[in-house]
């Protein structure tokens, strides 16, 4: 074996060592979602939580319709390959990822759950208007933008596009939901990483919609 080949093992094994310390470290403390502070003009964002790997989204309101988006793996989400070999492969490499939308017909007081496929839970909170209203068009603009490459997943009963920011182990779906609640003025810090718990670790807590 050349000095080369061994330097190069040596990095090797010092990246997945680094990445395994990352890894324990932003696994061992608890998720923390501190809500957008009380602003003059306030509206409800509604956070869900996924049963499948921890997974979170944002829905929207507005006039009947309650509309869901969610980032993933094109692959994983749109295209429903979820083997093990999909999983490490995409999650260790850059991959293409996806924007999911949704919109139900829905009314405040009625259920949540049960209009989305594996849904754990789901809290409304408050943030301020125009923020919120900033966020909603980013993440409707980046949809269209991509609309030539709307798939409709029958499984999850939810259409995906691609998007432009890639999918990997450490920007995967809810690191994109942390920056999407930053945007409304939330802040997150603690466990993103791998199944966080924004709702249990919300402050102020919120009750779940039943």
């Amino acid at each position: 074996m050349s000095d080369m080949t061994i330097a190069l093992l040596l990095k090797f094994i010092s990246i997945i060592a680094i990445s395994g310390i990352g890894f324990l470290m932003l696994t061992a403390c608890s998720t923390k979602l501190k809500l957008p502070a009380t602003a003059p003009d306030m509206t409800k964002v509604y956070l869900i939580k996924y049963s499948t790997w921890g997974h979170h989204s944002l829905a929207f309101y507005d006039d009947g319709l309650l509309t869901e988006f969610t980032y993933g793996d094109w692959e994983l989400f749109a295209l429903n390959k979820r083997d093990p070999w999909t999983a490490f492969k995409n999650m260790t490499f850059l991959t293409p990822g996806c924007m999911g939308r949704k919109s139900t017909a829905w009314n405040p007081g009625d259920t949540i759950c049960d209009r989305f496929k594996d849904c754990e839970m789901a809290v409304s909170f408050f943030a301020p208007a125009d923020k919120v209203i900033t966020l909603r068009n980013k993440l409707q603009k980046s949809y269209d933008a991509k609309a030539e490459s709307e798939y409709y997943n029958p499984d999850e009963r939810v259409y995906f596009v691609k998007y432009s920011v890639p999918y990997w182990i450490f920007h995967n779906c809810n690191h994109e939901l942390a920056d999407w609640l930053e945007v409304i003025g939330a802040k997150v810090s603690g466990r993103v990483f791998y199944k966080p718990d924004f709702i249990g670790g919300m402050a102020p807590k919120q009750e779940p919609i039943k």
